[in-house]
Parts: C-alpha cells; structure tokens; sequence
C-alpha cells in the first residue's frame, strides 16, 4: 500500500523535469506530457486514500501525516479545477508541480502508522473544522507560489484574477475553519478560546489575509500583491507545520 505514495512521487519528479525541461529547451510537447504524470501522480495518491480510509475505517483528519495527504490531494484538485476551467493552460498547475514532490517527501517521512481516535477528537466538529482549515490552507498554498512566481517574473495579468479567486475562497473556508474550531473548543475545553499556539496562529494568518484583500481592492501593485501572498503562504507553512513541531500545546496531537 505505501507503494502508491513512491510511486506517485516517482511520477511528481517526472513532471517536474518534465516541465522545466519543456521550458527550458522550448519543447511544448514535453510540458504537455507532464499533465500526463502530474495526473497518473494526483491518482495513485487517490486510490491511497481511499484504501486508508478503508483500513482505518474514519475520516483522514487527525494527525500530520493524514491532514498531508489530503491537502495534497486538495490542492490537485483544486489546480486541475482552474486548469480545466482557465483554457487548459500549462503554466496554471505551476503549483502542483512544485508542492506535490514536497508533499510527497515529508509524507515518506511522517509516522504512517493508523492510531486509534483520541477522546478529543471524537467530535462532530472535527471534519468541519480540519476539512475547511485544509482547503483554505490548499487555496493559499497554490496562491503563495504563484506570488513567488510573479515576483520574480513581475507580470501575474494573466492570472490575477484566478490567483484574486483562490484568496478569497481561502479566506472564507479559513474564517469557517476558526469559527468551527471556536465551537469544539468550548464544547471540548469550556472554552471559546485559549491563545493555544495554533489558535493564535490562525488568527495571525486570517488577520494577514484580511490586509491582503484589503489592499488589493485599493489597488496595491503587481509586485506588491505578489510579494504579499508569498508571505502569505509562509504564515500558512508556520500555522500548519512549525507549531505543531515547535510550539506545541493544546493541538500537539495534530503531529
């Protein structure tokens, strides 16, 4: 079974030379092909998920290495959406291209192993408030490479308005996220809200976010733009990985 996650990141680093080799040497067939592999990748790690949840027999929501695969998995479908739905343009999956190895590395890395549910995640709430928290963080993954991207090419024209589309989807999927999480607090701990590390951290982000949106209606630059949803996107990778490493608290069980 975690066969299918080697083989899928054989297939994501066959896209990746694929694709810049294509850009590289010009050769649009080659970049053509990586959507190929980019999809039989975004498959196999399918099929993986779907034999977990048959063998673990609950939802996939409660550690790293669960919540790293469905973001994964997310963030495929949620690029292949806007390829399907932007005239199939290459330059769109630019992002699974770039974060499926990365996902695909750290997932041979995390603990695999299926553990029972602990008392604190046997909540209603659980699949609302990890599942919106995933998808916004998936929205802003794919939003915080492509502001890396145009700021270094500084011309996003093209795809301001689907990268403009992906924040505010984010943004309200991570408010849903925080509220969610808010109502399992109390009913959890007694209380709406503890300054619990991720607590905090979410807020950061949601607040960051906020300024985003903000300054783009007010017109803010390009390079701007670009620079900010990169930082962006580190918020994102602190809020989800360095807390639960580095600070710990009430949501250490998330490792």
């Amino acid at each position: 079974m975690d066969n299918l996650i080697n083989i899928s990141f054989v297939f994501s680093l066959i896209t990746i030379v694929l694709y810049f080799v294509g850009y590289i040497l010009s050769k649009e067939k080659l970049q053509k092909f990586s959507i190929f592999t980019i999809f039989i990748s975004a498959f196999l790690l399918f099929v993986y998920i779907i034999l977990y949840l048959l063998k673990a027999k609950r939802f996939i929501l409660t550690n790293q290495f669960e919540t790293v695969l469905l973001m994964l998995e997310l963030i495929y479908i949620i690029n292949f959406y806007f390829y399907f739905k932007l005239s199939k343009n290459i330059n769109i999956l630019f992002p699974t291209v770039i974060i499926s190895p990365a996902f695909l590395g750290i997932l041979n890395l995390i603990d695999k192993n299926i553990k029972p549910l602990m008392p604190a995640l046997k909540s209603n709430w659980l699949i609302f408030h990890v599942l919106s928290s995933m998808i916004s963080y998936s929205f802003f993954a794919i939003a915080g490479i492509y502001g890396m991207v145009f700021f270094i090419l500084k011309n996003m024209q093209k795809f301001d308005e689907y990268i403009h589309k992906a924040i505010k989807v984010g943004f309200v999927f991570l408010t849903i996220g925080i509220i969610t999480g808010a109502i399992w607090a109390e009913s959890a701990w007694g209380r709406y809200w503890s300054w619990d590390p991720k607590e905090t951290w979410s807020l950061i982000t949601w607040f960051f976010y906020a300024v985003i949106l903000h300054l783009k209606r007010k017109g803010i630059s390009e390079k701007t733009f670009a620079l900010l949803l990169f930082f962006g996107f580190l918020f994102v990778i602190f809020t989800y990985f360095g807390v639960n490493y580095l600070l710990g608290g009430l949501h250490s069980y998330a490792r």
